[in-house]
């Protein structure tokens, strides 16, 4: 499988911020489509990342891998540094989750930072879709993530949050940011969705998500005639306990989904519903559900 990512002496302004001394992880996997189905290739994974074997789970779609993300760790702690890496073959699938909500612990104001790259070759299809964050009091986390499509190229972006006092004594997060970067082959910038925000700013009766209790963002990205419909996802995504739009993305690119949930049933319910109404506009078919 080629590498469409630059070699280069530069600095990668996406690239994790190096520190001697401060704990990290890698998770890199390739994808090969071979037949019918894909395989994994090479694969570097590091504490405190897992990873058990694929699973092969939809009869009806066997080029379709699954890959469940573990952790050994307990969660996310503070000035960890954590990288993953993607690479798609040409018609190579891959679902890739987590096996529950990630928990990021007090960091006392040295965040976790999360970077992950994408690159995916022509017809390649890949649902990054890990479970939620849970922020406990004090948390902070810095997110980052570039992707790079080929034509024809399919890509489902998860990310959700929600916050937890365990003490139950309403105690917010420190610090939240996402960075997204999704370009062409070539490198071009196609579209780009970023945030930070600080606890604080969720408490009080200002607060943007109100009494809502997850927040979570979607991108699904690919050529609009292998997508699902606008319409088709404002209607199917309409759940009981939840609020959810969805907005067209530069250079048609494909959609952007907001979701506003009551509790974590409610968003699951929402992004296992996008996972499947994905699949299916790809493959024809409907994924099996996941187990978790």
């Amino acid at each position: 499988m080629t590498s469409h990512w630059p070699r280069t002496q530069e600095r990668d302004p996406w690239a994790p911020r190096e520190q001697v001394g401060v704990p990290g992880g890698r998770f890199e996997l390739s994808f090969a489509r071979h037949g019918a189905r894909t395989h994994i290739g090479r694969q570097f994974v590091s504490y405190p990342f897992h990873i058990t074997r694929p699973f092969a789970l939809d009869a009806a779609i066997p080029s379709l891998l699954t890959i469940y993300q573990q952790s050994s760790s307990g969660g996310l702690y503070r000035g960890e540094q954590l990288s993953s890496c993607y690479e798609l073959g040409a018609n190579a699938a891959a679902h890739i989750t987590t096996q529950a909500a990630t928990i990021v612990h007090d960091c006392h104001s040295q965040p976790v930072r999360q970077h992950s790259k994408v690159i995916m070759e022509e017809g390649a299809f890949l649902a990054l879709t890990p479970d939620p964050l849970v922020l406990f009091p004090g948390a902070a986390c810095e997110n980052t993530l570039i992707a790079r499509l080929a034509p024809g190229a399919i890509l489902l972006l998860a990310d959700a949050f929600a916050r937890h006092d365990p003490d139950d004594r309403s105690r917010w997060f420190d610090q939240l940011s996402s960075n997204v970067r999704i370009e062409d082959s070539s490198g071009r910038l196609l579209a780009r969705d970023c945030f930070r925000i600080g606890g604080d700013a969720l408490a009080g009766a200002a607060s943007p998500i109100g009494n809502w209790r997850v927040v979570a963002n979607y991108m699904l990205l690919g050529d609009c005639s292998l997508l699902p419909s606008r319409q088709t996802l404002a209607e199917s995504l309409s759940f009981a306990e939840c609020v959810t739009g969805v907005s067209e993305l530069p250079n048609g690119i494909g959609w952007g989904i907001r979701c506003l949930a009551a509790n974590a049933i409610a968003a699951r319910a929402v992004s296992e519903r996008l996972f499947v109404l994905a699949v299916d506009a790809a493959f024809g078919a409907s994924p099996t559900p996941r187990r978790k």
